[in-house]
C-alpha cells in the first residue's frame, strides 16, 4: 500500500492538473464544439452551376483516355470548374470555359470565392500554411489557405484553398474564443504540437494511459481505506484529505472511464483499429471512369442546363457504370445518367448490392429513416439519413450502411467498430441509449459528474502540489495519506 500511495501521489503531481483542465474543458465541449465545415453548408452558399459557359476540356488538360477516380463540378466564383482525381492519385482543376488547367488560385479569385453572395468583400488577412482551425491533416491537400474577414456582427472568418478554391473552414469569434476553453485543451490541440501528428498522438497516449493509472490506483487505495475507517465515520481523514477520498469514492470510476475511453479514441498500438473496409466494395463500385465518357456527358447536360438549378455534380460508379449525383441549391439530391435522366436505384439493385457485400441472394436491405445503436446523429454529430442498412450474418456481423442514392457504404462497422462505439463513445459521453441523449437530461447528468471529477482531481493535485511548497516539509505525520 504504501508504494501504491507514492505512486499514486507522484502521477497525481504530474497529471492531476491535465486532468482537471480535461473535465472543464469537457464541459464546454458540451455545448460549443471544434469548427467544421461539412459538405453540406458548403454547398448551401454555392453558387448554382452556370452550365452555358460549359464545356471546354482541352486534350492536354484532360487525355480522352485518361482514367478517372473521381470527378466534381463546381462554380468556383461564377467560372464552371472541373475537378478531377486521376487513378494514381494525381488531381487538377480545370477551368470549364476555356479547357486551362488551374494551377493556383489568385488572392483576387480567392476573395471573390470568400465573398459568396455577401454585400461587402472579405478582408484578406494573408496567405498561410496552418493555424490552430486547419491544422488537421485533412487540410493538407488544400494547402496554403488564404485566411480572410468579413467583418460581420459574428468575426467570420474563412479559409479558402489557394489549390483548389475550396471553402474549407469558417469559423466565428464565438467559436475561437470557446475552443480554446473547449476543444484545444481538451485535445492538447495546440497548432504548434498538433503539426507533429506522432508527438502530439504519443503525448496523448501516455498523458491518457497515466490518467488510468493515477485513476485506478486511487479507486483500489480508496477502497482499501473505506474498509478500514474506524466505526461510524465515512473514512479515516480529515480536512482536504476526507474531501478527496470519500468523493474519489464516488466519481472516481467516472474520472477512470473517462481517461481510459479517451485513451481508447487514439487506438493505442493498434487496439481497436477497425479497417472500415467493406468486402465486395471495388466491385460493387468497378473500374474507373473513362475521360471520354466525361466529356460528352457534360456537354449533353450543358445544352439541357436551362431545365436544371444544381449547385453541384459528383460522379458515382456502380459496378463500373458512370452516374452524376447532382446537388440542387434547395439541398436536394438525385442521381442522373450520364444523359441527364433520373436514375433510381430499384429492389433488383439493392437485392444485387447485397449479394456483392456478402448477403445472401435473397437478402435485401432494409430502409433506415432513424437512428440504430451505431448509426444515430448526437450532439455535435450529424449524419445522413435516410440510409439502407444490411447485417452480414459473417463472424464480425458486419454491418453496412448504404448511401440511398448511390448504393455505396457511408459507414462499415464490424467487431472492432463496435467494441470503440461502446467503449470510447458510450463510456466517454454515457451514450449508451436514446433515452441518455435527451437534453437536458444529458446535461444534468454530465455536469454532476464533471464537477465530482473536478473536485476529487483538483483536490488531488493540490495535496501533492503542497507538500512542495515551504511549509510542505513541516506537515505532520499524520497527514500522510498511509
Amino acid at each position: 500500500m504504501r508504494y501504491l500511495i507514492l505512486i499514486h501521489r507522484y502521477l497525481g503531481t504530474a497529471i492531476g492538473i491535465v486532468m482537471v483542465g480535461w473535465c472543464l474543458s469537457g464541459m464546454v465541449m458540451m455545448y460549443v464544439r471544434y469548427p467544421a465545415l461539412t459538405a453540406t453548408e458548403r454547398l448551401q452558399n454555392q453558387q448554382p452551376l452556370d452550365l452555358h459557359r460549359c464545356c471546354v476540356i482541352g486534350a492536354s488538360a484532360l487525355p480522352l483516355d485518361a482514367r478517372l477516380e473521381a470527378i466534381e463540378v463546381e462554380s468556383l466564383a461564377e467560372v464552371p470548374v472541373l475537378r478531377v482525381q486521376f487513378t494514381d492519385g494525381g488531381r487538377r482543376l480545370i477551368d470549364l470555359t476555356n479547357g486551362e488547367v488551374i494551377s493556383t488560385i489568385s488572392a483576387q479569385r480567392a476573395a471573390e470565392i470568400a465573398r459568396a453572395g455577401q454585400p461587402q468583400a472579405p478582408r484578406l488577412l494573408g496567405l498561410i500554411a496552418y493555424d490552430e482551425w486547419t491544422v488537421s491533416g485533412e487540410f493538407n491537400r488544400a494547402r496554403p489557405l488564404y485566411r480572410f474577414a468579413r467583418d460581420d456582427p459574428s468575426g467570420t472568418q474563412l479559409y479558402v484553398s489557394a489549390k483548389t478554391g475550396r471553402i474549407v473552414q469558417v469559423t466565428t469569434a464565438h467559436q475561437r474564443f470557446w475552443n480554446w476553453l473547449g476543444a484545444v485543451p481538451h485535445w492538447l490541440y495546440f497548432s504548434q504540437l498538433r503539426h507533429h501528428p506522432a508527438l502530439w498522438s504519443r503525448i496523448i497516449i501516455w498523458s491518457s494511459l497515466a490518467g488510468s493509472f493515477l485513476s485506478g490506483f486511487g479507486i483500489y487505495i480508496g477502497v482499501r481505506q473505506f474498509l478500514r475507517r474506524p466505526a461510524g465515520r465515512w473514512s479515516s481523514h480529515r480536512g482536504l484529505l476526507y474531501w478527496h477520498h470519500v468523493p474519489g469514492l464516488i466519481f472516481g470510476l467516472f474520472a477512470l472511464t473517462w481517461v481510459a475511453s479517451g485513451l481508447i479514441s487514439m487506438n493505442p498500438w493498434g487496439f481497436l483499429d477497425s479497417d472500415g473496409g467493406a468486402p465486395g466494395a471495388d466491385a460493387l463500385i468497378g473500374p474507373p471512369i473513362g475521360a471520354a465518357q466525361l466529356t460528352d456527358s457534360l456537354r449533353t447536360l450543358a445544352a439541357d442546363s436551362h431545365s436544371r438549378d444544381i449547385v453541384a455534380l459528383e460522379s458515382t460508379r456502380l459496378w463500373g457504370q458512370p452516374y452524376w449525383i447532382e446537388t440542387r441549391a434547395d439541398g436536394t439530391r438525385q442521381r442522373i445518367d450520364l444523359g441527364g435522366r433520373a436514375a433510381a436505384l430499384q429492389d433488383a439493385d439493392w437485392r444485387r448490392i447485397g449479394n456483392a457485400l456478402g448477403a445472401p441472394a435473397d437478402s435485401m436491405p432494409a430502409l433506415m429513416t432513424t437512428g440504430d445503436s451505431y448509426y444515430y446523429s448526437r450532439p455535435g454529430v450529424t449524419v445522413q439519413f435516410p440510409v439502407y442498412r444490411l447485417v452480414l450474418n459473417d463472424a464480425h456481423r458486419t454491418r453496412f450502411y448504404l448511401d440511398p442514392l448511390t448504393g455505396t457504404p457511408v459507414n462499415v462497422i464490424d467487431a472492432d467498430g463496435r467494441w470503440y462505439r461502446w467503449l470510447h463513445v458510450g463510456l466517454h459521453t454515457l451514450d449508451f441509449a436514446t433515452a441518455l441523449r435527451i437534453r437536458p437530461v444529458w446535461d444534468v447528468v454530465m455536469l454532476i459528474l464533471l464537477a465530482g471529477v473536478t473536485l476529487v482531481c483538483g483536490l488531488g493535485t493540490w495535496l501533492g502540489w503542497r507538500r512542495y511548497l515551504p511549509m510542505g516539509s513541516r506537515r505532520k505525520k499524520h497527514q500522510e495519506l498511509a
